[in-house]
C-alpha cells in the first residue's frame, strides 16, 4: 500500500510539473502587446514669404505735374506776360527749339543761319538758308525777303542782312514775326529776341531765366 501511494504521489507531481511547463511555454509563445505609438510631432506650416516690392520699372508712374500758368502783370490796362532774360523759342512748323536771349535794346529779332543764299523767284527776292538745331542738325528753309537791314558793329565791317518772317512759339505766345538772318556762331545764344516780338505781349524780368514752359507747337502748326 505504501508503494501504491508513493506511485500515485509521483504521478501527481509529474502531471503538475508538466502542466506548469506547458503554461510557461504558452506564455512564452504568446505575441507581445504592440507598443503604443508615440504621438506624431506637430508640423508647423511654412512661414509665408515676405511680399516683394515691385521693381521701380513696374511701378505705376506718378502723374506728370501740370505746368504752372505763366505769371502776368497789368500795364496800361493790359495783361502782359512775364518772361525771363533767356527763354526757349520754337521755330514752326519745323519744331526746332532754340535758346534765345531777350534784348529790349534791339528792334528786330535775329537768328543764327548758315549757307545764306539770295535768289529770285517770280521776279521777287528770296533767300535760302539753314537753321542749326541742337547737335548740329540743319533745317533747310526758303523765305521771301521782307527787307534788308544794314548792321555795323564796333570793330567789324558793315553787314547787309536779309529779313524774313518766321512762325514761332515762346511759351503760350504763338506769333509770326521778323528775323534778320546772320551767322551767330560767335554768340552764346543762337536767337536774339527783340522788341518787335514782345511789344504789347510781354515784359522782361532780367533777374530770371527760362520762366516759360517750352512748347513744340500744336498739331495745327503744319
Amino acid at each position: 500500500m505504501k508503494i501504491d501511494r508513493f506511485v500515485v504521489l509521483f504521478v501527481l507531481v509529474f502531471l503538475l510539473s508538466a502542466c506548469a511547463g506547458r503554461q510557461a511555454a504558452v506564455k512564452s509563445t504568446a505575441p507581445a502587446p504592440a507598443a503604443t505609438p508615440a504621438p506624431a510631432a506637430k508640423v508647423e506650416p511654412p512661414a509665408a514669404a515676405p511680399e516683394k516690392a515691385l521693381p521701380a520699372a513696374e511701378k505705376a508712374p506718378a502723374p506728370a505735374a501740370k505746368p504752372a500758368a505763366p505769371a502776368t502783370v497789368k500795364s496800361g490796362g493790359e495783361k502782359l506776360l512775364i518772361v525771363g532774360q533767356v527763354e526757349y523759342i520754337t521755330i514752326l512748323p519745323a519744331k526746332l527749339r532754340l535758346a534765345a536771349r531777350v534784348d529790349t535794346g534791339a528792334t528786330t529779332s535775329s537768328i543764327h543761319a548758315v549757307n545764306i543764299k539770295r535768289f529770285e523767284r517770280d521776279g521777287k527776292k528770296w533767300v535760302r538758308f539753314y537753321l542749326v538745331g541742337p547737335g548740329g542738325k540743319k533745317v533747310k528753309m526758303e523765305r521771301p525777303v521782307v527787307r534788308t537791314i544794314e548792321v555795323k558793329r564796333h570793330g567789324t565791317s558793315q553787314q547787309s542782312r536779309p529779313v524774313v518772317t518766321l512762325r514761332v512759339a515762346m511759351g503760350p505766345i504763338k506769333t509770326t514775326t521778323q528775323f534778320s538772318l546772320t551767322n551767330r556762331s560767335q554768340f552764346k545764344y543762337p536767337v536774339l529776341i527783340g522788341r518787335s516780338l514782345l511789344n504789347g505781349v510781354a515784359v522782361v524780368d532780367v533777374n530770371r531765366e527760362y520762366v516759360l514752359s517750352p512748347l513744340a507747337g500744336g498739331d495745327d502748326e503744319k
